[in-house]
């Protein structure tokens, strides 16, 4: 097996049928791992009865993302290992416009929004480390086994930032980040502002994680804030709540 994509899931029920869905029109060159955190919303059962018929394996663990991640690689046969997360849809073209660049050692896609909401437009804010961005989210995030076997799997002291952490150990060892703008998933954002706030304050304390292993310091995105003072401002708030008074789990 050439290629494993690597889906950690929990109580996501609705957005991993059009995943799945999505996934079906892979060719024999990929396996589909799907790794549940024990859900309680059906979304197991679901996968359970779906699995034969799209061909995928299966495995529970319980833990952060992090922990699920870990599983997906230690199941996977593949030598590249792509990571997406179970809120998304490969596009139409993802398989042709990945096999496009997949000789190389790590491959980040674009994540398109597929929302109406205001904040679906709201990019992520940057850290750079030793002048490259790190912060690719482990979503449409291709690493080669071979880098994996050299800097190690996800850090599962990161309960959030896992992707980043991993991201900033690749660039220590000397690996080049290949973002391709043509690899393409659509995501499917949280539904409510108030979830929007949560993912905040839970991505403030992996910032302070990352802060304390490394040193790096998160700014702010200035055109996030131009696009949506209000809203912006508000993550911005409560990202910095998570960041002091969090705890990691």
């Amino acid at each position: 097996m050439e290629i494993s994509i690597l889906v950690t899931v929990k109580n996501d029920l609705e957005n991993v049928k059009l995943l799945i869905s999505s996934l079906s029109k892979l060719s024999d060159d990929f396996e589909v791992i799907m790794v549940d955190g024990f859900s309680t919303d059906g979304t197991f059962e679901y996968l359970q009865t779906e699995k034969e018929r799209s061909n995928f394996l299966l495995a529970r663990k319980g833990g952060n993302r992090a922990v699920g991640r870990n599983e997906c690689i230690r199941l996977a046969n593949g030598k590249k290992f792509v990571f997406l997360d179970s809120d998304t849809e490969i596009a139409s073209d993802w398989e042709a416009s990945f096999k496009r660049s997949m000789n190389r050692d790590i491959l980040a896609g674009r994540i398109v929004q597929r929302s109406d909401f205001r904040w679906s437009d709201l990019d992520r804010v940057p850290i750079l480390y030793k002048g490259k961005d790190v912060t690719y989210p482990s979503n449409n995030l291709m690493y080669s086994k071979t880098v994996i076997d050299r800097i190690g799997n996800f850090d599962e002291r990161f309960n959030t930032g896992e992707d980043i952490d991993l991201n900033i150990r690749a660039i220590d060892s000397g690996y080049e980040i290949f973002y391709d703008r043509e690899v393409i998933v659509s995501h499917h954002p949280r539904q409510s502002y108030s979830s929007v706030l949560r993912q905040s304050y839970s991505d403030g304390i992996g910032r302070r994680l990352i802060q304390k292993k490394y040193g790096l310091k998160s700014s702010f995105n200035r055109v996030n804030l131009k696009k949506h003072p209000l809203i912006e401002g508000s993550r911005l708030a409560f990202g910095m709540l998570g960041y002091l008074f969090g705890r990691a789990s």
